[in-house]
């Protein structure tokens, strides 16, 4: 790990190099241990957080910024974003009901499959009785 590197990484994920995804704290370890640069780059963010956590409570963003930021942030995801159109669900829709105007096709049961005669499916509300058994 460079110097550069750990500052990008000081940056996004704070002084707290416990709470860094295990991947970067192997390389951050080792830095530490050989650097002194790296060590007083570590103090100093967490003097720097420090100071930011005593003064964060008076903090208040000013009034209607919170509402502009998040019209701003729907706005830069919606910016590219297209409706699908009907041709695109059709495709999707085929995916899982097969093309359309036409019933998928179901597998044959394992009876009808070792039977040699056709079997017709039951008539709707009607129960029907088990066959018996053939061997």
């Amino acid at each position: 790990m460079t110097p550069e590197e750990l500052d990008d990484l000081l940056c996004q994920f704070g002084a707290q190099l416990r709470a860094w995804p295990v991947e970067h704290q192997r390389g951050v370890t080792a830095l530490l241990l050989s650097s002194h640069d790296a060590r007083s780059r570590v103090r100093e963010m967490r003097r720097l957080e420090r100071l930011i956590a005593a003064d964060a409570p008076d903090a208040e963003p000013p009034p209607g910024m919170l509402e502009r930021m998040e019209r701003n942030l729907v706005a830069a995801a919606l910016k590219d974003w297209q409706p699908p159109t009907a041709a695109a669900l059709g495709a999707s829709a085929s995916v899982f009901f097969g093309p359309s105007g036409t019933t998928p096709a179901q597998p044959p049961s394992s009876a009808a499959a070792n039977s040699d005669t056709e079997q017709t499916p039951p008539a709707r509300g009607r129960r029907q009785a088990p066959e018996p058994h053939r061997d």
